[in-house]
């Protein structure tokens, strides 16, 4: 592995060490130092067993960079429990580019590494401004960041630079993080392309032993070293210096203990006693200050030649400025764990006690945590402060570890009981819903009180919902209301009404829809707005779902006029849940519209990210619902990256759903049938029945709009069947309008008017003007010759009470279909002109086809469509093209989308070569972009 000239003991921390056998690593690297000096963003994740060459691989990069400027950290194991540890020892050279970044990411930042006030700001936020600092600092040239031993990097860190290179594409930046075989790390799951490191072959470690000065250099030597060492590199080195105490006999295999943390064992065992305390002291304080040290040394009345035998002697710590730095993180493990329990914890103990800077609070309550053997309560009060610390900075994870471990340490059942439960509280925050349930169960186990009781079933249930077990979590919601009933009756509202939001995928609305009357029923005049928006938006979308006439509606005309009196700038999550769906479930153009503006805007600028995946889809289904489709498939796939992330797999349900639906309107048949099936396999799998009706409908539209009507029919009663079954009976939703349109494509008009009573019926009762705009439509292609006209008429007075630009020109195309074939062509064009620049100005592609075939046999010399180009973007292009169409400057898009400037500069290039266009204004007109039309942020990729 290494070349003559470095001392064994130090090779992995030699940066004129020469590496042997990894020509193709060391191509791979060069190539990604080389793209970054070119302007081009790479990331790579190096795998391997400990002493493999990892760090080695660091060093070559670190030494290779030229005039690159670096950026570099080190996950120190002791350290992984303190948040954004890492990340400031990452970012610490670039700090005073922060002033740079837009106010909102430079406050997160700032309080994410303690710099100053503390804000608790979403972890997508922190992610982005360290992807901003990050693009900053590589303005002045060329980046190398290294992460070495990214392990043991706390996972607020990780998670924030994971995604900052995840999102990196147009700097010069080069990200090269080493990982450890075998354990976990937000990296390994942040799909970055990945290196892993095996063993060297027969001819690399022959030259690696001679370089040792191995004292037998045969081919049978090298054969049983390779065979005792796997080829690990770091363990060749300490192997061949143990060659005088190797079995002769070729036939005995070498011993396990010749192991490398073995070696290094060795080394301390001819150490004095004193020596070897001073050591544990060093592998025990995590990150080795030299004066914190000594003072812990002598706190154990260890003399000053204690310490200086330890680094002199044993080869295995030396000073490098004012740290005392191990050898090799193995050497430290060695140390560490071959030690006592007791002797451990006092030296644990020592650091705590000697630790009196106030920048070392937090270090000092997890020495203390590390020093107790049972209850304790100066620890365990100790870290419930640095948890709190954690989560005012954005630290979920590093908050629910510390009060998980202060939890342990804490004697009374009901004080363990809370922790553990806001522990979980944290995990949750932080992404980890296996972690979060794991700490629900303990608390839950050791609660009493009431209220305790069901905080821990609220949150149970409400987690329970976003993962897919929605029977379950609504019944553990609406049994941990009752219980609080009595007590905190505003509290039971909210309860309730996230049982009944959160269920209404599910189907069976009229047996959720008892959660949401209870919560009107709690109501009193004087409550606050909130608690009254609540519960009228779900009793309203319950109702509407079941079919209840115009009970849901009225109910959410009435919420509207509460959401006056929330402060706008609100972010809590069921408040934007709310906002949507009122704006969402009424479908007009003259009421709640604001409230989807509202929504859109607070989820851009500050919604947490576990609300994201809801907030994202909703949008995305309204602008689905308008002139808005690259708008609708940005949001659908952010939503359902988001959902991803956060595990939240019925609003990935949705999102598959939604774009099914979406691929079906554009005739992509491919994307299409994928996005439905996967529709459809989560929807069944989580029980939202809804969902799996939409992906239903969408394979319907899609062969209607390509032509085949009568394997839209299937699809269309098959979905009809599935509804009544789940008892949705909302005429919005029904397929009935469809299976008319197909029934009379096929000309089978007696069986189009039988289908059609009952949703006329539904439709009437509703009274809203998207469901009488269809019920219209639905009469006029049932309408003889001299009743067609009318019912046309009065169906598009509706649509233009409705945004749904797309059903309003489906009503225009048969409206022109029947001028034409009762010979009135003069009157057909008209229509089927708005038909067909609708249908392009959505990029329905097979309706536009069906509208132009239809113009042209009207006689009228029609053009040849051309595709929509927008069609042409990838999604990326396509979430950067709407963002800057609706007025955003790069920085500002840039921002909103979670990536770098010149990012969006990037893929504004592509934009405009791909839709030959060069101006911003020719960008709209392309994209059909309203400049008053707010952008969502994007969620992680």
């Amino acid at each position: 592995m290494l070349a003559s000239g470095s001392p064994p003991s130090c090779w992995a921390w030699e940066p004129r060490a020469v590496l042997l056998g990894r020509e193709r690593e060391l191509l791979v690297i060069d190539d990604l130092l080389a793209a970054a000096r070119l302007g081009k963003s790479s990331a790579l994740v190096i795998r391997g067993e400990p002493g493999i060459g990892k760090t080695a691989l660091l060093q070559h990069a670190t030494a290779q960079r030229a005039s690159m400027r670096l950026l570099s950290a080190r996950g120190v194991e002791f350290e992984a429990d303190l948040p954004f540890a890492g990340l400031h020892e990452l970012l610490r050279p670039a700090l005073g580019s922060i002033e740079q970044l837009p106010p909102v990411h430079a406050s997160a930042l700032r309080s994410s590494l303690g710099l100053g006030d503390r804000i608790e700001a979403d972890r997508l936020i922190v992610g982005a401004a360290v992807l901003g600092l990050i693009s900053v600092y590589a303005e002045k040239g060329p980046l190398l960041l290294t992460i070495d031993d990214a392990n043991w990097i706390d996972r607020s860190s990780a998670e924030a630079i994971a995604f900052a290179a995840r999102r990196l594409l147009a700097d010069p930046v080069a990200i090269l993080v080493a990982v450890r075989e075998g354990e976990e790390s937000p990296f390994l799951t942040a799909a970055l392309p990945e290196l892993r490191l095996g063993g060297l072959d027969e001819a690399a470690a022959a030259k690696l032993l001679e370089n040792a000065k191995a004292t037998d250099s045969s081919a049978e030597f090298v054969r049983r070293m390779l065979q005792a060492t796997g080829g690990n590199p770091l363990a060749l080195i300490e192997l061949a210096g143990a060659v005088p105490h190797l079995p002769t006999s070729p036939f005995e295999e070498l011993p396990i203990a010749t192991s490398v943390e073995r070696a290094y064992l060795r080394r301390a065992e001819r150490l004095s006693e004193g020596a070897r305390q001073a050591l544990l002291v060093v592998a025990a304080s995590g990150v080795p200050e030299l004066a914190l040290v000594k003072r812990a040394a002598s706190f154990l009345g260890l003399k000053t030649s204690d310490l200086e035998q330890a680094e002199s002697a044993g080869g295995l710590v030396a000073q490098r400025g004012r740290r005392l730095e191990f050898v090799h993180p193995l050497a430290r493990s060695a140390i560490y764990h071959s030690a006592s329990p007791a002797a451990r914890r006092a030296a644990h103990r020592a650091l705590a006690r000697v630790m009196t800077d106030p920048s070392d609070v937090d270090r000092r309550a997890w020495h203390l945590a590390a020093a107790a053997i049972a209850w304790d309560r100066e620890a365990a009060d100790a870290l419930e402060e640095a948890a709190l610390r954690a989560r005012e900075s954005t630290g979920y994870d590093a908050a629910a570890n510390a009060l998980a471990e202060s939890a342990r340490l804490t004697e009374g059942p009901e004080r363990r009981a809370e922790r553990l439960f806001r522990a979980a509280e944290n995990a949750w925050l932080a992404g980890r819903a296996e972690r979060a349930l794991e700490l629900l169960a303990e608390a839950k186990k050791l609660a009493h009180g009431a209220e305790h009781r069901v905080d821990i079933e609220n949150l149970s249930g409400h987690i329970a919902m976003r993962r897919g077990s929605v029977t379950q979590g609504y019944a553990i919601l609406t049994a941990a209301a009752e219980a609080i009933e009595g007590v905190d009756r505003l509290k039971a509202i909210r309860i309730l009404a996230d049982a009944a939001l959160s269920s209404f995928g599910a189907g069976h609305p009229a047996d959720t829809l008892a959660a949401a009357s209870r919560a009107l029923d709690l109501l009193v005049p004087t409550d606050p707005p909130e608690s009254k928006i609540f519960a009228h938006v779900a009793f309203g979308a319950l109702a509407i779902l079941a079919g209840r006439g115009s009970d849901g509606p009225d109910r959410l005309h009435e919420s509207v006029r509460f959401f006056n009196e929330v402060p706008a700038d609100s972010v809590d999550p069921l408040l934007l849940t709310c906002e949507c769906i009122a704006g969402l479930f009424l479908r007009e153009a003259s009421a709640g519209r604001d409230l989807l503006d509202r929504a859109l805007r607070q989820a851009r600028d500050r919604a947490p990210t576990a609300a994201l995946p809801a907030v994202l889809f909703m949008l995305g289904r309204d602008a689905a619902a308008t002139d808005r489709w690259p708008l609708a498939r940005a949001q659908y796939e952010e939503a359902a990256r988001a959902a991803r992330e956060t595990t939240q797999f019925t609003w990935l349900a949705a999102a598959m759903a939604g774009l099914s639906w979406l691929d079906a309107l554009e005739g992509r048949e491919e994307d299409c049938r994928r996005h439905a099936d996967e529709g459809l396999r989560l929807s069944e799998q989580y029980g939202m029945g809804l969902y799996q009706s939409w992906s239903m409908i969408a394979l319907g539209q899609l062969e209607l709009g390509l032509g085949r009507p009568d394997r839209a029919l299937n699809h269309f009663l098959e979905c009809a069947t599935f509804l009544r079954a789940i008892s949705i009976d909302d005429p919005d939703l029904s397929p009935t309008p469809d299976i008319v349109d197909a029934l009379v494509r096929l000309g089978r008009f007696a069986e189009a008017r039988h289908a059609s009573e009952g949703f006329l019926l539904a439709a009437a009762a509703k009274g809203q003007p998207f469901a009488l705009a269809r019920a219209a439509r639905t009469r006029a292609l049932l309408a003889d010759d001299d009743g067609y006209a009318e019912e046309f008429e009065v169906a598009l007075r509706h649509h233009a009470a409705t945004t749904d630009v797309f059903e309003g020109a489906r009503t225009q195309l048969s409206y022109g279909e029947r001028f034409r074939r009762t010979r009135h062509r003069i009157e057909a064009r008209k229509h089927l002109r708005a038909a067909l620049k609708s249908f392009d100005q959505l990029g329905a592609t097979p309706w536009s086809d069906r509208a132009l075939a239809e113009l042209q046999a009207s006689g009228e010399t029609a053009r040849v469509r051309d595709d929509r180009p927008r069609e042409r973007l990838t999604p990326q292009e396509l979430q950067v093209a709407v963002a800057l169409a609706a007025g955003a400057t790069t920085r500002e898009a840039a921002t909103k989308l979670y990536v770098s400037p010149k990012t969006v500069e990037y893929h504004l290039r592509h934009i405009y070569d791909k839709l030959e266009i060069r101006s911003r204004d020719a960008l709209r007109e392309a994209l059909m972009i309203d400049l008053n039309t707010p952008v969502v942020k994007a969620a992680d990729q």
